[in-house]
């Protein structure tokens, strides 16, 4: 599939990435002294681009042409110039407001060192890569009798058009269909007499998870971008079925059933088309006569097209800052 030949209907979908960095100094085995300085940061473009391609990596296969960092965490520079790699005391949190979804990128500095820091860059992990995502410049002096704690808080607020929806917080993060005949090849989803898009097809398939829920509706999950801002996956099968230009990211397939889902089984990705009326699903993961691998979780969208108006369908999401 060649980006000319994408159709100009695709579902849209806005995300502003947006952040701050907050610091606090307290005394070693003691309450007292607590400061707080708090700077909001900026979010790189740059930075965007190289998670979308490190996105296609983990999802397409696609090679990874960004810069890959040392190490993940927050970067301090100091006043001396010499600069100190703080790292993420655990995976970030995550929390949902409403269409905003927060991630806290937590690092800690209990030794015994003295510094002031002048600026920092957020680092965080995708595909296998170490990519530098946001920069501050939050002026703070640590003590040697001091412990200093830094939260990056990165927002990531959705806007879906009014033909699709932002699905959050759900009680299943499952969905797309499973399928019970034996796995066989994909005669649907061919293009100009080649080989099928999808090299794997089940029978007896029906909705399962979160697509069992919302039937005939198109969606989109949190799971998507908070997977996009950080996860331990490697790279993926190559398929057609992901673009990237500038930081719009489209996820997408030649129409031939009316399903279409993307997502992750286990660490792997699986695209999916289905068509209800006959219970048949062709999916990019499996292998005919292996097992049949179809349900995704996370399931990161899902898009219900009953009839063709366009050779392609898929979502098209614009990254802004």
């Amino acid at each position: 599939m060649e980006c000319n030949k994408l159709g100009k209907r695709f579902l849209k979908i806005k995300v502003k990435v947006s952040g701050f960095l907050i610091a606090k100094i307290e005394k070693r085995n003691t309450s007292e002294q607590v400061i707080i300085a708090k700077k909001r940061n900026t979010i790189s473009t740059t930075g965007l681009q190289y998670l979308l391609n490190a996105f296609q990596t983990y999802m397409s296969g696609v090679t990874y042409l960004g810069v890959n960092a040392p190490s993940t965490g927050i970067v301090i520079t100091t006043s001396s110039g010499t600069q100190v790699t703080l790292s993420f005391l655990t995976p970030p949190a995550i929390s949902l407001e409403n269409n905003s979804i927060i991630l806290s990128f937590i690092v800690r500095d209990d030794t015994t060192s003295s510094y002031t820091a002048t600026s920092e860059e957020l680092i965080t992990t995708s595909a296998g890569y170490n990519i530098p995502i946001a920069t501050a410049n939050l002026s703070i002096t640590k003590k040697s009798d001091e412990i200093l704690t830094m939260t990056w808080i990165i927002t990531i607020s959705v806007s879906t058009s009014g033909n699709i929806t932002y699905l959050y917080n759900q009680s299943t993060f499952l969905g797309a269909v499973t399928c019970n005949g034996t796995a066989g090849s994909c005669s649907y989803c061919t293009e100009s007499g080649a080989n099928s898009e999808y090299p794997t097809s089940g029978t007896g398939c029906s909705l399962y998870g979160l697509s069992s829920q919302y039937p005939q509706t198109n969606f989109v999950t949190q799971y998507l971008f908070t997977d996009m801002f950080y996860n331990t996956y490697g790279t993926g099968p190559s398929n057609p079925f992901t673009q990237v230009i500038g930081t719009t990211l489209i996820i997408y397939t030649l129409y031939c059933l009316k399903y279409f889902f993307a997502g992750i089984n286990t660490t792997t990705p699986n695209f999916i088309s289905y068509d209800p009326s006959n219970n048949v699903s062709c999916y990019s993961l499996g292998r005919t006569g292996g097992p049949l691998v179809t349900a995704v979780g996370p399931i990161y969208l899902q898009v219900y097209v009953p009839s063709l108006t366009e050779p392609y369908i898929g979502v098209q999401i614009e990254f802004t800052t």
